[in-house]
């Protein structure tokens, strides 16, 4: 059974056009359905819900075999959807919409969070238009490092290297307990440094123009 792999997609910059198109688009996701298919919003002229059922499709558009949304919100400052997928985030199925909705702003800034469950990997990544701006991807090693090297309870030496894993009970608990808060710190920093970067860059180019 795959991993399941939460992702958030947050749109922090988008105009009513763009918008109209998103709910345009997330009115093609079938609600009678075990799940809505993130697949589904690209349904349009010859390409059908069974075409894009598939897993030749699924795997070169979207990214994972299979991803769904579970929640999303269009009317709204700063519209959102999330959901699950299977072992990867579905980061090729949000440049696909990206490039969609870049023809309507060209300006629009996304964001997407992504947490393996263990988790063996979390990742953030920032986008203007359908451009990556910043981003990274902590393997398992990485985050476990990014925990203690923030932590004021954990030390290198909370983890045993030689033997991979931790020295006792308490020192793993006290990871597990301060993991989420540090992945959510983490990629809020990286979004928000980068929203205020590209806003920067934005409004240099308009006063070049």
């Amino acid at each position: 059974m795959a991993n399941h792999v939460h992702y958030a997609v947050n749109f922090h910059q988008i105009n009513d056009a763009a918008k109209a198109k998103l709910q345009e688009m997330f009115s093609r996701i079938r609600e009678d359905t075990n799940y809505r298919w993130l697949s589904d919003i690209f349904v349009e002229g010859d390409l059908t819900y069974e075409e894009t059922e598939k897993y030749a499709w699924t795997t070169e558009h979207i990214g994972p075999k299979w991803s769904y949304i579970e929640d999303y919100e269009v009317d709204t400052d700063e519209p959102y959807f999330n959901g699950e997928a299977a072992w990867s985030a579905p980061e090729m199925g949000l440049v696909k919409l990206l490039e969609i909705l870049e023809e309507y702003d060209p300006n629009i800034i996304t964001s997407m969070t992504y947490e393996d469950e263990m988790p063996n990997f979390i990742g953030v990544y920032v986008y203007e238009g359908s451009e990556c701006y910043d981003g990274f991807e902590d393997e398992w090693e990485e985050l476990r490092d990014r925990v203690i090297a923030e932590s004021e309870n954990l030390t290198e030496e909370s983890w045993n290297e030689d033997e991979e894993e931790w020295v006792d009970e308490e020192a793993e608990d006290t990871f597990r307990d301060e993991m989420w808060e540090v992945i959510g710190d983490s990629q809020w920093e990286l979004i928000s440094e980068s929203i205020e970067q590209i806003k920067a860059d934005q409004a240099e180019r308009n006063i070049e123009l």
